[in-house]
Formats: structure tokens, sequence, C-alpha cells
């Protein structure tokens, strides 16, 4: 009798030391070492300005772009980011990088890695890019096509547009095809509109384009006459997609 209360008071005891030990080493083993030192919770924040694979900074980048940037002023750089995707198929990624400069302003570079790890501009244009990502579409021969997606305008003014790029290969950044999105202008008291968007066929690979007009009241958003919405279908033809006639 005397064992098995014994037992009974044991029992518990060693279950709260399994608990005790299993937290432990459950806590343990989300710990961060570097260098064999362990980091606190603080310091294991990501920063999002250092590309944590290959090490690229934003302080390289705009060392990059001082460099080589086309530009004659002074690049804003308190609205640059980068992205490294890779756009040409080979081993090593590209950089992708955008300056928001504004509603309408901006700059787009692409950097490639060369052979010595130094990094060439081979793309730039004075885009305020919104938007970049891999489209769904393949074709033999081709590298992958991305939708670059910017924004223009002015005074009364606000433009959309996708462009579909790629690398060819000779190294060159591409255009395969540009569309509108939406087209905002405004002209006496009155607001013109389109909205177009896009949409492959996997059957065939061809690219069909939706594009709907219409003008409203400036004053209570109301349509003012009739709406007209077309379509056009293109091919792809030696790199671009051409109209299908």
């Amino acid at each position: 009798m005397k064992v098995k209360r014994s037992l009974r008071v044991l029992l518990p005891i060693l279950g709260a030391c399994t608990i005790f030990v299993g937290t432990a080493v459950a806590s343990n083993s989300v710990g961060l070492f570097v260098n064999g030192k362990a980091l606190s919770p603080k310091e294991t924040k990501l920063d999002h300005s250092v590309n944590i694979q290959t090490g690229i900074t934003k302080d390289m980048v705009e060392d990059w772009i001082r460099k080589q940037g086309n530009a004659k002023r002074d690049y804003y750089f308190d609205g640059l980011s980068f992205e490294e995707m890779n756009v040409d198929g080979d081993s090593e990624p590209e950089v992708l990088v955008r300056i928001d400069g504004g509603v309408h302003l901006g700059d787009f570079f692409i950097f490639d890695k060369q052979s010595n790890g130094s990094y060439k501009l081979i793309f730039e244009q004075p885009w305020h890019v919104e938007s970049w990502n891999i489209e769904n579409f393949r074709a033999d021969g081709m590298n992958p096509l991305f939708n670059i997606v910017t924004r223009t305008g002015g005074t009364d003014a606000d433009v959309r547009e996708s462009h579909l790029m790629y690398m060819n290969d000779s190294g060159v950044w591409t255009e395969a095809w540009k569309g509108t999105l939406k087209d905002r202008s405004v002209f006496q008291g009155k607001y013109h509109v389109v909205m177009g968007s896009y949409q492959f066929n996997d059957d065939n690979g061809e690219l069909f384009y939706w594009q709907t007009e219409m003008d409203a009241s400036l004053e209570d958003n109301k349509q003012e006459g009739d709406s007209k919405t077309t379509m056009k279908i293109f091919n792809l033809q030696q790199g671009k997609f051409i109209e299908k006639k």
C-alpha cells in the first residue's frame, strides 16, 4: 500500500518535470544563432533593405544607379525598392529596381550580374512602376514574360498601362506588347474613361485584349451616352504580339 501511495505522489511530479523539460527544449529550438551567439527576439527582425540570400543592400543599388544611370539629375532614392528575379533563365537572378517619385513620377532599372560579380545596368526608363510580376505564359525558345504596370499622366489625366516584356537571346529587355488598363481624362466638364484588360488563350498562345470607352459627368459621375467595347486578338510573331487581322 505504501508503494502505491508513493507512486501516486511521484507520477504527477514526474509529469510536471516532463512538461517543463519539453517546454524548455521547444523554446530553445526556435532560437536563432549567428556565429555561435544566440540572438534576442529584437535582433532577429529582418531588415527589408537587405537581400538575405545575396547580401545586396539598398546602399549598393543606389551606388550602381549613381555610377551607371542615364539621367542627368538627382534620383529620388527615398522611394527606392528592389527585388531579385530571374528574367533570363540563367543561374543568376537579375535585380529589378523602381523609384517611386510621386503619383506619375519614377524610374525603373534592371541590373544583370556579370561574370566578375559586378552588376551592369541593362535597362532604364523614367517610368513610375506600380507593380511587376511573371506571367503564366510560355513559348518555345522564349524567356519568361513579365507584366510591368506603369502609371503616367498630368493635369486632369491618369493612365495605367501594361507592358509585357522579356529578355531576348541577345540580352536585350524587349517589349512584346503594350496595352491600356485605365485612361482617364477630363475635358469641358466631362471625363472620358477607357478601361482595358487582357487574357492569354492557353490553347494556342493568343492574347485577347478588351477595351471599354465611356463618357461621364464630372459632377455626379453618371454615364453620358452609350459605352463602347472592342476586342482585339494578337499572335506572337518573332517575339512580338501582332494584332490578328
